[in-house]
């Protein structure tokens, strides 16, 4: 019996074509395996019994880091020649224009990699690139479909003869990034002389040269798997240098140790903590801290972005100089460098010198981040950026069959914070990772361009529809307005909701998107917000009251002045008489301009709340990066849970009879935390604390209110707020005893790193409807 067995999935970059060589070959079949572009055949030969055994091991085993989508198997043509062996044969080109492929993350360094990295005796003792069939580089270095070392910025090495001869066996068998001390990409260090020269060192001098530099306190470029870094070791001196270098004031760094008992020390670790810690994605995980770090490395947070070696290069300077802070080679707010030149002209005259290699990088990622929370179903972790170790792995949604008959390729450019691009095609998602914010500079934008243009050409997409936020001067929504292109815009909160939906499966659900910005559809700004979707038909059932903001982009940034107009809206509507307040001449210039409309919006913004109480509880006064208020004020909440967990302040969003929505009081509320503050009816904590329960109670009752008058009972939770762990958590909870089924972001960031999916699941969902 003669058949041939196509399998799709994370099959390419993993050493797949030896494992099922090896077993073909246990079985005592014939035939061959190759690459044919997005999924592998197998042309196999042999007893019927033989084979049915072979297809079911397929479908049940498989090589660390591959994951299996389908197996299927058909007879073969009578006529084909089959070989007196099996081979593993070379690639085919494959039209990929038919469905997305599944294409392998850039995979952290593996524990046999690991363990030859430590071992004195093995030849890549202290090789700083040292990879293997199931680790490496796999989507920063591929040039196109399908993976081999021809195709990848790999193919300028030639290997060494020991490495040629471990190419054909073993566990570098088709291992395209192989390499050793004697071949391929090596350590280099340049830096500036005293002269102002710039000179170069070469492999162990290199790095020799950088671990001095670390312990005198200074910081190094480094060039990693995916793009540039910034390293230093975790002291007050080094970490305020790069932050004035950064540009970078108050958001907290992460620090790569050794190992997972090194990070012990410094933090405490769930079992599933340590699970994402060693896992081949290596993403920075939020840990609580044991111990305090530095004031300038972390901030004061209670959390420390703790993360292992993706690289050798990472394990060996963590070896030799112990925790370091390895951040992002970029100026805050930008993309991620991974160019040399590029790398160089930004940051050599500000650092010590840049440890690099000669291996060309195609397209930068940061490193992904996560953190978990405990809710009704378990420990589980969220993503706050999905970057490296995850994309450009695909989201197959499941639920639909007509999908699959979809033969649109669409596009979604996502928003403008956090942004992700997203390309649908049948019943598959393929979201990009994490870009940068969008700024409107020729570098972001160029950086956003290159990503979209490299997906593209790598997956052969080519889209026909685009698909868009509503905000008119998003640069995200400019991009997609220049593309001649089918158009689509979606509100930003119900993108958010898709989100989840596309993520599950949903066609159907009620929802609840808070965070700090959207444009909404009647020009306020929304933040606020309950949803109700049915298919591609969203709208707005339910929100925060509108308050109005003075100041434009400055509202989201000074939080002094968004808490002023909330207490002239107070004083307007006659909730706060404060002669003390009322003498204040911010105030009353403030409420002159809400009066009459200069500069002023409209918001029912959820993240401008929180600024306002944190604001106004003294906790923290600007936003030097997104979400630092809201981050604060979640700090002291938590201190309440785990120091005093007593009485607190039972507040409530007072509901409002306005039109055929739920609406809100955030005015009202607002009120009664400026006066408990002010009359010391308890202390700040436990006012921190009675504002989360307060929103808490808000999404009970707003679902509850909904599933009465709609009569759907799953909801879906998702936007930056949702991030506060206390929030999230208890709403889950709270829900969950009610009978909802509840949702949120898992694959996604609940941010809006997740928008540009729930974009393109509205434009399947659209699709399909007509």
């Amino acid at each position: 019996m003669t058949k041939i067995i196509t399998v799709k999935g994370a099959v390419q970059g993993v050493g797949y074509r030896p494992f099922i060589a090896k077993w073909a070959t246990k079985y005592g079949l014939k035939g061959n395996v190759k690459n044919i572009g997005a999924a592998v055949e197998i042309l196999i030969s042999g007893k019927e019994a033989d084979i049915a055994s072979f297809v079911c091991l397929l479908r049940n085993e498989m090589p660390l880091g591959a994951f299996i989508l389908s197996v299927t198997e058909k007879e073969a043509d009578p006529s084909l020649e089959v070989p007196d062996d099996f081979s593993i044969i070379e690639s085919k080109e494959l039209n990929l224009s038919e469905e997305i492929p599944v294409f392998l993350p850039d995979i952290g360094i593996c524990k046999d990699c690991m363990d030859e990295l430590l071992d004195k005796k093995n030849r890549r003792y202290a090789h700083p690139l040292i990879s293997c069939a199931v680790c490496g580089p796999r989507f920063s270095i591929i040039n196109r479909l399908p993976y081999d070392r021809e195709t990848t910025t790999m193919d300028k090495f030639e290997m060494c003869p020991k490495c040629r001869e471990e190419y054909s066996k073993g566990r570098r068998h088709y291992a395209q990034t192989i390499s050793c001390h004697d071949c391929g990409p090596q350590m280099k260090f340049v830096f500036n002389d005293d002269n102002g020269k710039t000179q170069e060192l070469q492999k162990e001098e290199a790095i020799e040269r950088a671990v001095a530099e670390l312990k005198n306190g200074r910081i190094i470029g480094l060039k990693g798997v995916s793009g540039y870094q910034l390293v230093c070791m975790p002291t007050e001196k080094a970490a305020l240098e790069l932050r004035k270098i950064k540009g970078r004031e108050n958001k907290p760094f992460a620090v790569m140790f050794s190992d997972a008992e090194a990070a012990s020390k410094a933090a405490h670790i769930s079992p599933l903590e340590k699970e994402l810690l060693e896992s081949s994605e290596r993403p920075i995980v939020l840990l609580k801290k044991k111990t305090d770090f530095p004031f300038e490395v972390d901030k004061g947070s209670i959390y420390i972005g703790a993360f292992l070696p993706s690289a050798g290069i990472h394990r060996i300077l963590c070896d030799e100089v112990g925790p370091l802070i390895v951040s992002s080679g970029n100026k805050s707010d930008s993309p991620i460098i991974f160019k040399d030149d590029l790398f160089e002209k930004t940051f050599l005259g500000e650092i010590a010198g840049i440890l690099y290699h000669d291996r060309e990088i195609n397209i930068a990622q940061d490193d992904s981040v996560v953190f978990t929370i405990d809710s009704i179903s378990g420990e589980s972790a969220q993503f706050i950026r999905r970057a490296r170790g995850y994309a450009p792995l695909p989201f197959v949604i499941e639920g639909n069959s007509s999908f699959v008959q979809n033969k649109e390729c669409i596009l979604a450019t996502g928003g403008d914070l956090k942004n992700t691009i997203s390309f649908a095609k049948k019943d598959r998602i393929l979201t990009t990772h994490y870009i940068s914010d969008l700024n409107n500079d020729t570098y972001s934008m160029d950086f956003w361009n290159g990503v979209k243009r490299h997906y593209e050409e790598l997956f052969e997409l080519e889209p026909t529809v685009v698909v868009s936020d509503l905000h008119p001067l998003y640069a995200s929504s400019y991009m997609a307005d220049k593309m001649k292109l089918k158009q689509l815009k979606l509100q930003h909160h119900f993108a958010h909701i898709y989100s989840v939906m596309a993520e599950n499966g949903i066609n159907e659900a009620l929802g609840a998107a808070f965070d700090g910005t959207g444009y909404g559809l009647d020009g306020a700004i929304w933040g606020g917000e309950f949803v109700r979707i049915k298919s591609d038909d969203p709208i707005r059932a339910g929100h925060l009251s509108y308050v109005n903001l003075v100041g434009g982009d400055k509202a989201s940034k000074d939080a002094v002045q968004t808490m002023d107009c909330y207490i002239g809206e107070c004083i307007s509507l006659g909730l706060l008489d404060d002669k003390r307040v009322l003498m204040d001449s911010k105030i009353r210039m403030m409420m002159a301009a809400q009066k009459i409309g200069a500069g002023s919006f409209k918001s029912s913004s959820m993240g401008r709340l929180f600024d306002a109480v944190a604001a106004l509880l003294e906790i923290c006064s600007y936003n030097t990066y997104e979400g630092e208020c809201a981050v604060n004020l979640e700090k002291y909440a938590h201190s309440f849970m785990e120091e005093d967990n007593g009485a607190y302040p039972e507040f409530e969003f007072k509901k409002k009879n306005e039109s055929d929505e739920l609406v809100f009081d955030q005015i009202s509320l607002f009120k009664d935390i400026y006066m408990c503050y002010n009359t010391k009816a308890y202390d700040t904590k436990a006012i921190a604390y009675g504002f989360h329960m307060a929103i808490v109670k808000m999404i009970k009752e707003a679902f509850e209110a909904l599933r009465g008058e709609i009569g759907i009972d799953t909801v879906c939770l998702s936007g930056g707020v949702f991030n506060n762990r206390i929030i999230l958590g208890k709403s889950i909870e709270t829900l969950s005893d009610l009978g909802f089924k509840v949702y949120w972001n898992k694959k996604v960031p609940l941010g809006d790193g997740g928008i540009s999916l729930g974009q393109a699941y509205y434009a399947m969902l659209k699709g399909t409807d007509k």
